[in-house]
């Protein structure tokens, strides 16, 4: 019985066009068998196991373990046949009781690369690495809303590994389940942008029909949806329409969801993207790491837009700037508005990281606090919270 990652390798098996693989990247046959034995997904180094059963021992003198899908099949049965019984679930809690509006999320958080920029890797973790993320400190204590990329491509520099949620839609609502268990409330990322470019080659009509369905998927298990990490960098200026055509097809999928807007560092949310859309719409702002705070009247906190158009009191005179021209909208070209920071600070991954300055957790805080003085409603970066 064939599978997707034999034609990586160079060992034949019995039959013709069989092959098995040891480093293949592709995994979805072992990822489907396994769940349906074990009923988790399994981690890197259980992939790489059934690899080394279905072949890769050949390389040291070994025999091969399973020969077929099915016998590999047949020896994950015989391994967890009446094996410890799975631990319990934690205590189930009710994560949309939080209330979007003045939302806490550490997204950025922690530093440590076993579980950094959680959002774009949680999809292709098992249930035990996931709930060991939902325990750490900086959730259990600093959130209430936990951000979730749903369909994926290939980035090494976050761990970002393809995932199709609409290929695993069951898996995708289990999990998100389980956030919700954990009393954690999910805010759902429709795309990355390497799925975009990578998966769906720039095709801008499976892109519309991805984000329709995927937002039907996960609407009743959310607080709310963004399409996808600095919009911007994918759909500029000049790509107006399809910016619009974006945020009317989540609405399209999910009539009462509010939907959020994340775009570049010191970009503000254009108004005409949200035209047609009705209903909550949310400025998911990014302030830039190295900006200054700023909202001190300090001429050396002054920044400038990309665009060389603008002028802000640092992070905190963009954030007060968005929401002065947005607020003139609501009523007429919006119904309602809330404005936000999405990105603030980021810790400290690894020495040599390009992104600067590394801020902790603590020092995150005092600067979300400042935002959230200067116009902010929430912050979903580091947390911060005014006491």
């Amino acid at each position: 019985m064939a599978n997707n990652h034999q034609k990586f390798t160079g060992i034949h098996l019995d039959g013709p066009g069989t092959w098995k693989s040891v480093c293949g990247t592709e995994s979805s046959d072992i990822e489907a068998i396994w769940q349906d034995v074990v009923g988790t997904r399994p981690t890197e180094e259980e992939i790489g196991e059934a690899k080394w059963l279905l072949g890769g021992s050949t390389f040291y003198g070994g025999e091969i373990k399973c020969d077929s899908m099915d016998s590999y099949r047949a020896w994950l049965q015989n391994k967890y046949a009446g094996g410890p019984e799975p631990a319990p679930p934690p205590p189930k809690g009710n994560g949309l009781r939080h209330d979007w509006r003045t939302a806490r999320g550490t997204w950025l958080y922690p530093g440590d690369k076993e579980y950094w920029l959680a959002s774009h890797r949680l999809l292709t973790w098992n249930e035990a690495k996931l709930d060991a993320y939902l325990a750490l400190p900086e959730i259990v204590t600093h959130s209430d809303h936990v951000c979730v990329a749903l369909n994926l491509g290939s980035r090494a520099a976050i761990g970002e590994r393809p995932f199709d949620a609409l290929k695993n839609e069951k898996y995708v609502r289990a999990v998100f389940q389980r956030i919700i268990d954990a009393d954690k409330a999910p805010v759902a990322w429709i795309f990355s942008q390497e799925y975009y470019i990578q998966e769906l080659k720039k095709d801008f009509t499976k892109l519309l029909e991805c984000v329709e369905k995927t937002t039907a998927l996960i609407a009743d298990l959310c607080t709310f949806a963004v399409p996808t990490h600095e919009l911007g960098e994918l759909f500029s200026g000049r790509f107006m329409k399809e910016r619009n055509q974006l945020f009317r097809a989540m609405r399209k999928a999910a009539p009462n969801l509010p939907l959020a807007e994340h775009e570049r560092p010191l970009v503000e949310i254009p108004v005409a993207d949200f035209h047609g859309v009705g209903g909550d719409v949310i400025s998911l702002l990014q302030v830039g790491f190295p900006t200054p705070t700023g909202g001190r009247n300090r001429p050396q906190d002054i920044v400038t837009s990309p665009n060389k158009e603008h002028s802000y009191d640092g992070a905190c005179g963009f954030i007060a700037a968005n929401k002065r021209r947005m607020d003139r909208y609501v009523g007429t070209q919006i119904e309602r508005h809330t404005n936000a920071v999405g990105e603030h600070s980021i810790p400290l991954v690894y020495a040599t990281q390009p992104w600067k300055p590394p801020r902790t957790l603590a020092e995150a805080q005092v600067r979300g606090k400042m935002l959230l003085h200067n116009g902010a409603a929430f912050d979903l970066s580091a947390g911060a919270i005014i006491e």
